[in-house]
């Protein structure tokens, strides 16, 4: 072969090898982008849950808040506090509660004791929801923590008018 011949050949080879990591590069480009586009999007929906299931929860309390009527109790197989809203006027003698099982916050409207059969799922929660009562300054606090070591948990504070 003649030299130039291998010169073209060489330089053939380059300009393949050079288009070959380049388009490895650019797919690589593109996973990375299609990942953290998922990364934000689920952020975003779980962002989404939550503010849903504290303005639900929130929603639930003014529309109820009368004396006595809006406190916490603690139910089985519950680990921790269920908020109880005892409804008047037309729906007196009816009781709803609003409680956080299995990743979700649940919903049961019912004239007995809470039942799961009964319960309804109102959204998926990603953490974990607790409710507490400071009844000095008469508020339900609903605290929502990413994990259990979560040292900056998202908390609604809902002070009742008649406590």
């Amino acid at each position: 072969m003649s030299k130039r011949k291998i010169n073209i050949s060489v330089e053939s080879i380059m300009v393949i090898l050079l288009m070959i990591v380049f388009a490895i590069s650019i797919s690589v480009l593109i996973y990375q982008g299609s990942q953290t586009y998922k990364t934000i999007l689920r952020d975003k929906e779980l962002a989404e849950n939550n503010r849903i299931a504290l303005s639900y929860i929130n929603m639930k309390i003014k529309q109820n808040d009368t004396k006595d009527a809006i406190y916490l109790d603690r139910f089985m197989p519950f680990s921790q506090d269920v908020l109880v809203i005892s409804h008047h006027g037309l729906e007196k003698g009816l009781v709803t509660y609003i409680f956080f099982y299995e990743n979700a916050l649940w919903e049961c409207y019912t004239d007995g004791t809470l039942d799961l059969t009964i319960s309804s799922k109102i959204i998926d929660i990603k953490g974990q929801l607790n409710f507490t009562k400071d009844d000095l300054k008469g508020q339900i606090i609903t605290t929502l923590s990413k994990d259990i070591d979560d040292v900056n948990p998202t908390r609604m504070y809902a002070t009742l008018r008649a406590h």
